[in-house]
């Protein structure tokens, strides 16, 4: 299990509603989801649906975060997850998480390890994995934890933050940033924002190419992907908890929003925007400027805002057509 850091459940007591719900001492070093529970995480649970609830009956040793009502549920299916845990009933466990995270990696930062200069002119965090007949350009940035395949090249300027993985002869170009934190936040009942830590990391496929001036966003507990032989444009957004199946072209300056799922052999038009939580299929078209705010379907070519399949923006053009006509006369 990969260790993001190290914390014990009796420092929670600092944390105004955590103060007298700890029950026993219990040391964590990660994060995971009610769908994929690792034992020593912090876990929130929201919502749940029948394998989440299966499969969080076998962690233990971790701290969770639920709603009554979802507690409820767990108590209806008799599974016991009190007794390997510390369980804390909370109204917003999505909040909750929030404050307990930033408060543990604050704590954190006072022993972040240093980083170091490689000696050709770019700097690198501690436990880095660099392959054979990789090449790093002058003036690159990689964080702690990170993988880089073999063969690939690292352009100058680029920023490779922590926790990720580039697979073998890949191609990151210059002032692009893999890995920085997504954009996710959550008010209290005072409206005031707590962001959310991502920690998800990235991880990048084979034979992937990232253009100059992209932003990749790591997930928030688990990886953003960008799957084997993906070519993506210069300037191209791509937010947390994304996944982008193998050989789909994004072209430039598209904006991906936030858990979107592309699938293989996708083509992405130039200035596309796709809302957050969208599935686009396999072999999909998406022409230019397309603002996609609904799933689309293997092998559909769609366009326009929002955007629709060109079967459907025939006929309504054929209506606009007629309207126009009738008014005219």
């Amino acid at each position: 299990m990969d260790k993001k850091f190290f914390f014990n459940s009796y420092e929670l007591m600092n944390i105004e509603h955590c103060y007298g719900k700890i029950s026993k001492s219990i040391n964590i070093y990660n994060v995971s989801t009610s769908s994929r529970p690792i034992d020593n995480s912090l876990i929130f649970i929201s919502k749940i649906d029948k394998f989440s609830l299966m499969n969080m009956s076998f962690v233990k040793e971790s701290i969770i975060l639920i709603s009554s009502v979802i507690k409820l549920l767990f108590d209806e299916n008799k599974i016991n997850i009190d007794k390997n845990n510390i369980v804390i009933i909370v109204e917003k466990p999505r909040l909750e998480y929030a404050k307990i995270l930033n408060y543990i990696l604050k704590r954190e930062i006072k022993t972040l390890k240093p980083y170091e200069p490689s000696g050709e002119g770019y700097v690198m965090g501690q436990n880095v994995k660099i392959g054979q007949g990789t090449r790093i350009e002058p003036f690159v940035f990689i964080g702690h934890n990170c993988s880089i395949g073999e063969r690939c090249i690292i352009k100058s300027g680029a920023k490779i933050r922590d926790n990720v993985v580039v697979g073998n002869d890949s191609i990151i170009k210059e002032n692009s940033v893999i890995g920085d934190e997504g954009f996710g936040m959550e008010r209290d009942e005072k409206g005031v924002p707590f962001r959310i830590p991502h920690l998800g990391g990235v991880v990048l496929g084979n034979n992937v190419e990232v253009g100059a001036l992209v932003s990749i966003a790591q997930g928030t507990i688990e990886p953003t992907v960008i799957e084997d032989d993906v070519k993506i444009d210069d300037c191209v957004f791509i937010a947390h908890n994304c996944r982008v199946g193998k050989g789909s072209y994004i072209i430039a300056n598209s904006e991906i929003s936030g858990s979107v799922n592309i699938g293989e052999n996708t083509w992405i038009g130039p200035n596309t925007s796709i809302i957050n939580g969208v599935s686009i299929g396999s072999n999909v078209t998406i022409g230019i400027g397309s603002v996609v705010l609904r799933n689309v379907q293997d092998n559909e070519v769609v366009a326009g805002n929002p955007a629709d399949t060109i079967e459907n923006l025939k006929v309504l053009k054929r209506i606009k057509q007629k309207l126009l006509n009738e008014t005219n006369v």
